[in-house]
This record gives C-alpha cells, sequence and structure tokens, in this order.
C-alpha cells in the first residue's frame, strides 16, 4: 500500500487554523509528534476529516531543520539579511551574464551572503535542545548548507521564510557556476589606436572578438544551465528519500508505541486474571474447609 505524500507546511488548506500549524514548528523537536497528533485529533472530532488527514501527514523536521526553523523565528533580523544578500548575488549573476557586470562584483555580493550566513550560524550554537545540548559539529555543517539553500532555492526560501522546513537542503546553483561563467564581456579601448585605420581595424576585430566571447559565454551557459537543472533533479531525489525514510521512520516509530501499548495493556489484564485466580482459589479452599467441617459434625 503506498505511503501518502507529505503535506507541505507552508500551504495549510482551509479548515485549518494556520497559527496552529505554526506552533508546531516551534515547539521542541521531541514533542513535534505528539503536538501534531493531537491537532490531527481535535480536527477529526471538529468533523475536519480532510484537513485532519493534511495535518497527520505533516512532517517531523530533521535536527538540522529544526534549528533553522528557530534561527528563522528567532533571529528575523538576520534572517531578513540573508535572503535579502541572496536575492542580491541572483541579480549580480544575472548582470553578469548579460554582460553588465564583473567578477569582483559577485565576489562581494557571494561574501555579503557568506557573512549573512556566518552571524545565523554563530547563533545556531546557542540553540539547545530538550536536553540541554548544542547542535553538534555535523548538524551544524548541514545547518550552514541549508542556510545556503535557502537564499536560493524557491522552495526552501518559502519554508524558511515561515520556519517550516522539515529537511535540510544543500545549495545548487550558482555554487555549480565556475570562472567562465564569471568572465566579464570582453572591452576593446580605442584610445591605444595610433590612426583612424588602426582604431577601424580593431573595432572590427573587437566585434568579433566581442561575437566569439558572447557566443562562448551562451556556450558555457547552457552547459552549466544543463548541470544546474541535472543537480537540481538529483536534490529531488535524495530529498525524495529522505522524506521517504522520514516516513518509514515514522510509521516505525507509531507501530512501536502501539505495540507498547498493547503489551502493556496485556500485562494488566494479565495481572487482573492472576487476582481472580487467587480470589477464587482461595474461595474454594474455603468452601473446601466448611464442606468438611459440616461433615465432621454430621
Amino acid at each position: 500500500m503506498p505511503k501518502a505524500a507529505a503535506s507541505d507546511p507552508t500551504d495549510v488548506p482551509a479548515g485549518v487554523a494556520d497559527e496552529r500549524v505554526d506552533a508546531l514548528y516551534g515547539l521542541p523537536l521531541d514533542e513535534f509528534t505528539a503536538a501534531r497528533d493531537a491537532l490531527a485529533k481535535d480536527l477529526r472530532k471538529e468533523g475536519q476529516r480532510a484537513g485532519a488527514e493534511w495535518v497527520k501527514a505533516l512532517r517531523k523536521p530533521s535536527g538540522p531543520a529544526w534549528v533553522v526553523n528557530q534561527l528563522a523565528r528567532s533571529q528575523t533580523s538576520e534572517a531578513e539579511h540573508l535572503s535579502a544578500a541572496g536575492e542580491a548575488l541572483r541579480e549580480t549573476h544575472e548582470r553578469l551574464l548579460a554582460g553588465n557586470g564583473s567578477a569582483d562584483d559577485i565576489r562581494a555580493a557571494a561574501e555579503r551572503q557568506g557573512e549573512a550566513v556566518g552571524a545565523l550560524l554563530d547563533k545556531a550554537e546557542g540553540l539547545l535542545d530538550s536536553s540541554g545540548r548544542s547542535p553538534s559539529e555535523h548538524t551544524l555543517e548541514r545547518v550552514r548548507q541549508t542556510l545556503e539553500a535557502a537564499a536560493h532555492d524557491e522552495e526552501a526560501r518559502a519554508a524558511f521564510a515561515a520556519g517550516r522546513l522539515t529537511h535540510e537542503s544543500r545549495a545548487v546553483g550558482l555554487g555549480l557556476l565556475g570562472g567562465a561563467a564569471l568572465a566579464p564581456p570582453a572591452r576593446f579601448d580605442r584610445a591605444n589606436a595610433k590612426s583612424g585605420e588602426v582604431a577601424e581595424r580593431s573595432a572590427a576585430e573587437d566585434a568579433r572578438g566581442a561575437e566569439r566571447a558572447a557566443a562562448s559565454r551562451a556556450k558555457e551557459r547552457a552547459k552549466l544551465e544543463e548541470q544546474l537543472q541535472a543537480a537540481r533533479e538529483d536534490e529531488r531525489s535524495h530529498r525524495r528519500t529522505v522524506e521517504t525514510a522520514e516516513r518509514d521512520a515514522e510509521q516505525a516509530r507509531r507501530e512501536a508505541e502501539r505495540a507498547q501499548a498493547h503489551l502493556e495493556e496485556t500485562e494488566a489484564e494479565l495481572e487482573r486474571a492472576r487476582a481472580a485466580h487467587l480470589e477464587a482459589s482461595s474461595r474454594v479452599e474455603e468452601l473446601g474447609r466448611a464442606a468438611e467441617s459440616e461433615g465432621d459434625g454430621a
């Protein structure tokens, strides 16, 4: 039987209060599942069956995703700075590809984004889980990758803005672009021409060079866009694998909880049966002694 697809926490259906969904992603990580199931149960009682099923399909955030959610919620200024820096980097890159920028421009924009990521990472180290532990180095590295992805990937950016990420991500796109894509368009300085004839020849050569450079950039851009598309497909494939594993883990946890509850109920029933048996045995012995006494008296 196929498993239901995970619900998108940024696309809340009618009949489900957005603030109740939002509250789930602000909870300590180990409280998420119980709170989600309680919300689904409340919605069923209210007659919102479709809404209850949607809530039940909400996925518990991974550890790194939970950290990023808390940063988005508690460090709003830094989060907005990261979003703005990511947008500036995208615009700078687009200008560069159109021939209206330089490698220095994109390096400066990338540095601003890196500073925004670093500012949030500094705050991440102070986030504690319900046991009072700080994020591990491994988790912080996943947090860094997810923050970089949130600056560029549309889906991750929307979930980051809402503080409702369910899994970590890895940046693709601008991070794949190499030095060839950063090369500024060719220009020719006419001031070096010694005469009108030289200037004309140089201008023609410059035009041909510009055409070759433009064709080369277009070819390189097409190649990079193909690589980008392949990387996005790869990331989506891994994301689906993560979501499937999360669903399997969640189902296993629910089955374990049901098995534990059944075990406890069975053990309680066993204790009650033993007590009843002991009481019945005592009653048999008591009546047996009474019968013997009556027989002796006779």
